[in-house]
């Protein structure tokens, strides 16, 4: 059972990692937070303007999971360095990268949030989609 929750764990690492080559690909300072979790968020990435900061979430299910405390610190992170919050969701098996989905479009419940498969793909957005509409906004 250790092994396969190790195993969980080293998952969760190699999709910060490939989100965070994917940031640095589209030219933002990338960064994946080793002691993320309950206290901080997953990665940060930012350029001389805009700023993000993501909590990361795969599963093999059809619903992401993500603790309240989880939500609260991102949103509480993002409001501190003025940077656009995102969970960077990843269904595996059903998807070649991540959707970005804003901590409100989740589902509230006594101790987690969650979001379905179905709701992700009506209400996420692709990293393309998240960079085009910052850019958007320099221009204006």
């Amino acid at each position: 059972m250790l092994q396969s929750v190790q195993k969980i764990k080293d998952k969760g690492i190699e999709h910060e990692r490939n989100l965070v080559n994917s940031l640095k690909k589209r030219g933002y300072m990338a960064a994946r937070l080793q002691s993320s979790g309950v206290s901080l968020p997953d990665v940060i990435a930012g350029d001389s303007e805009t700023n993000f900061v993501f909590e990361v979430k795969s599963t093999r299910t059809n619903n992401i999971k993500i603790y309240k405390r989880q939500i609260h610190t991102l949103n509480n992170f993002a409001h501190n360095f003025n940077a656009k919050a995102f969970i960077a969701v990843f269904f595996v098996n059903r998807m070649i990268d991540f959707l970005f989905v804003k901590p409100s479009d989740f589902t509230e419940h006594e101790k987690m949030y969650t979001i379905d498969y179905n709701t992700a793909c009506l209400e996420g957005k692709d990293l393309a989609e998240i960079i085009s509409n910052e850019l958007q906004k320099k221009l204006i």
